[in-house]
């Protein structure tokens, strides 16, 4: 992701509320924009994350910082559900706002598969200062 676009996605995520620790809002635009793969854990092949990030590009911001949780270097079971959580959160925010209810349930089935399936992507996540 390019800085402008990370950019981009953290002022929408702004305009619609969004749930983010603290240094979300103070990164750098190259700081996020490192932080941000697209959807699914650096280990799966490339062409299955893009697929994955097209399919849920309609809650692109919402992702923004779900990666940005999993690229802090606290890597507890807390802070893990904490950041599924926000996601799941946020994913409701974000779709309600842009009037496309019918992403919920998308959003809130990854955020859930991400809390069944994702410590392990989370504590190998690389870690952001």
């Amino acid at each position: 992701m390019t800085p402008s676009r990370a950019n981009f996605l953290r002022a929408f995520c702004g305009e619609f509320g969004a749930f983010a620790p603290e240094s979300f809002w103070l990164a750098s635009e190259s700081g996020l924009a490192a932080a941000c793969n697209g959807v699914g854990p650096d280990r799966w092949p490339a062409c299955l994350r893009r697929m994955l990030t097209w399919l849920l590009r309609p809650l692109e911001a919402s992702s923004v910082i779900h990666d940005w949780e999993y690229s802090l270097p606290e890597k507890t079971f807390r802070s893990f559900t904490a950041a599924n959580t926000r996601l799941a959160a946020n994913v409701m925010l974000e779709a309600v706002y842009d009037c496309r209810p019918a992403c919920m349930a998308a959003g809130i089935l990854a955020a859930l598969l991400c809390q069944i399936f994702g410590w392990h992507a989370y504590r190998t996540g690389r870690a952001r200062p």
